[in-house]
């Protein structure tokens, strides 16, 4: 005999659908997970986890978008504690945001996929980038045009970067015929935060 179903209220059942999702997305690749899949995990029927997210592309993007959620607070919780004029301060963050491996796999599929909303999947929902950009701009007291451009190149700049080094560091550090080390890193982050800070040398919190 089956055993009976257990009775959810339908947001306990969509945060118990994305936790074995982002289970199984943290343990295998998203090409290797399917619907049927996170339905067994979940513990519930295939046709409530189409009902609630329509389709797999739908349940990756909700649990990326949980994840980004995250990073973002965290970044955000940094920012209102740091020096902003200290840039080094915030590649520290960014690098740290980064340390999610299955966040940053997520986001290289999500940007990969072959859909039509692929290439707005990473900023689409929440504007996560905006949020971060009004944070500093808010800690610094500048609303200067001027200022928020800055802001926005910088975190564009920085964030290519850094997600860039992630992914591609095993292959740079063999191409330059180094051995990837926690000291190598530490240098490149010394020398993405001495670039930011020449180029946002011009912000300075308002007194």
């Amino acid at each position: 005999m089956k055993p009976a179903r257990r009775r959810r209220d339908p947001e306990e059942a969509r945060g118990e659908i994305l936790d074995a999702a982002d289970h199984l997305l943290a343990e295998r690749p998203p090409d290797d997970v399917g619907l049927a899949d996170i339905a067994r995990g979940a513990g519930v029927s295939h046709a409530l986890v189409s009902h609630y997210f329509g389709t797999y592309v739908g349940v990756v993007d909700a649990v990326l978008e949980r994840r980004r959620a995250a990073v973002r607070a965290r970044i955000v919780a940094r920012i209102a504690k740091a020096d902003l004029v200290d840039p080094d301060e915030l590649v520290d963050a960014l690098f740290d945001a980064l340390s999610d491996r299955t966040f940053v796999r997520l986001t290289l599929w999500a940007l990969a996929a072959e859909r039509p909303s692929a290439s707005e999947t990473f900023p689409l929902h929440a504007q996560g980038m905006r949020i971060v950009a009004d944070a500093i701009a808010e800690r610094l007291g500048d609303p200067r045009a001027e200022t928020r451009r800055r802001i926005e190149q910088a975190m564009v700049v920085a964030g290519s970067a850094a997600l860039g080094y992630v992914v591609a560091r095993p292959g740079w550090m063999a191409a330059l015929g180094r051995e990837p080390s926690p000291a190598f890193d530490r240098s490149v982050r010394r020398a993405l935060g001495e670039m930011l800070r020449d180029f946002t040398a011009p912000l300075r919190p308002r007194a």
